[in-house]
């Protein structure tokens, strides 16, 4: 399956910008980037990775890359609901402040998320095959 990355992490951007779709919200924050991903849901895109992994380990982690389908899907309901609800969760989570950690936590962040987005990869590519 074809997907689209929306995520906040240059490093997922450097990562992937040759080879695969992906659109950079560059300093937005998880609801930013929540947000964005709800409008390409309303046009009819698939969620393919979990919106809102949270647990106590990466909750303070800023960065966020999600998974879409490339192509329109017409029975989204249920990525429309996913969305919304991980919206509503994001409004209610403190906003990690860039400003207070290191460059090289911030780092460490943004490695664990391309990891996750990896595996998110890795996941879809198997549900196709």
């Amino acid at each position: 399956m074809k997907f689209k990355i929306i995520t906040n992490n240059k490093k997922v951007f450097h990562f992937y910008k040759e080879t695969d779709d992906v659109i950079y919200l560059k300093e937005a924050n998880l609801t930013k980037v929540l947000a964005e991903v709800y409008k390409y849901v309303l046009k009819g895109h698939k969620l393919l990775s979990d919106p809102i992994i949270y647990n106590i380990e990466n909750i303070e982690n800023p960065f966020k890359s999600i998974l879409i389908s490339k192509d329109l899907d017409i029975s989204g309901i249920n990525s429309l609901n996913m969305i919304k609800g991980a919206l509503k969760i994001s409004e209610k989570l403190p906003q990690p402040d860039l400003e207070k950690h290191s460059k090289d936590r911030l780092e460490e962040y943004r490695y664990v998320d391309l990891n996750l987005l990896i595996n998110s990869i890795k996941e879809v590519k198997i549900k196709c095959d």
